[in-house]
């Protein structure tokens, strides 16, 4: 569906169905937050970026010309908002810091795994995906949006065939047409399967059965990404690019920390192949720490309080 089939399904559904409260994702509250003003409908803001201030993020076609109505309304609407939920502590303060009267809640986000738990996995139909011949060993990892540290995770990937021939690597991201052109001129290509962002299914599945996962943050990013929990779950370890914002979340207990190099990357992939008895204790912190603070469980719970806390009309 385009936007604007959206918007007037929105607005059909508002005039023939009663709602408690209006979920309003991203960009879309703006759209939201008008249907609720004219409908005397209360909304909940699911925030994931600022548009205003000195932490804002471009999101809007117009916002380059219309910056400065962006900025004014988003306060407005912070304001309005009955709840405000964000996936992390940072950007909290950082919508606090624009409207103090906001009520913000940090709920952290959970493993894509819980969405698709009726999901089969068939390990024939995850190898048989590789042109060459099938791979013993499996890393996944997400690719980044940026072609610079593109181009390192390829380049990693290249050194580790050159020290293990026999693997074979599953990437997922916005840039999958690009990486494979990349691919192909460092000759990994035929090790290496690339999908798109809505191959969500296919991706998961082949994390059921990899040996390792890479997590390489995007640059410059003030927010965590809630991909990290993806590969968290998965019955691999993690190696993971160093970055502050992780500092939570990613320690030695439960990832291998690298730098942002390939070689520092490479290494890091060869060494949770090469150590499987050590790689299995950091799976296992990592479970534990996903159990305890990010579970699907626990989500809900929240997600469910802050309804709770949303007055309806009656």
């Amino acid at each position: 569906m385009t936007r604007w089939q959206i918007r007037s399904a929105v607005i059909k559904s508002s005039g023939s169905i009663k709602y408690d409260v209006f979920h309003a994702l991203d960009d879309a509250v703006v759209f939201a937050a008008k249907v609720c003003g004219i409908k005397g409908l209360p909304f909940l803001y699911d925030a994931t970026r600022c548009f205003a201030g000195p932490a804002a993020q471009e999101s809007f076609i117009h916002w380059k010309w219309l910056s400065r109505w962006y900025q004014k309304r988003e306060q407005k609407i912070l304001g309005w908002a009955h709840k405000v939920l964000t996936p992390c502590d940072t950007l909290a303060s950082e919508l606090k810091s624009l409207c103090p009267s906001a009520d913000v809640i940090s709920i952290e986000d959970i493993p894509l795994q819980s969405l698709f738990l009726t999901r089969n996995s068939d390990r024939a139909s995850v190898f048989n995906r590789f042109e060459s011949s099938i791979p013993s060993t499996l890393v996944c990892g997400f690719l980044p949006e940026e072609r610079q540290e593109l181009r390192k995770v390829l380049m990693a990937a290249r050194k580790v065939l050159d020290s293990i021939p026999q693997v074979g690597f599953f990437f997922k991201g916005q840039l999958a047409l690009e990486a494979q052109q990349m691919a192909a001129n460092l000759d990994i290509l035929k090790r290496c399967v690339f999908f798109e962002d809505k191959d969500a299914e296919e991706f998961l599945a082949a994390l059921d059965f990899t040996n390792v996962s890479l997590f390489v943050p995007a640059l410059g990013s003030r927010y965590v990404d809630a991909g990290i929990f993806t590969l968290l779950s998965a019955p691999a370890p993690v190696v993971a690019v160093q970055d502050g914002i992780y500092q939570h979340l990613l320690s030695d207990q439960n990832s291998i920390l690298v730098l942002s190099s390939s070689e520092s990357i490479a290494e890091g992939l060869i060494r949770a192949i090469q150590e499987p008895l050590f790689s299995v204790g950091l799976v296992v912190e990592g479970h534990k720490m996903l159990a305890k603070r990010y579970s699907s469980s626990s989500f809900k719970h929240k997600i469910r309080m802050a309804y709770m806390g949303v007055p309806t009309n009656e």
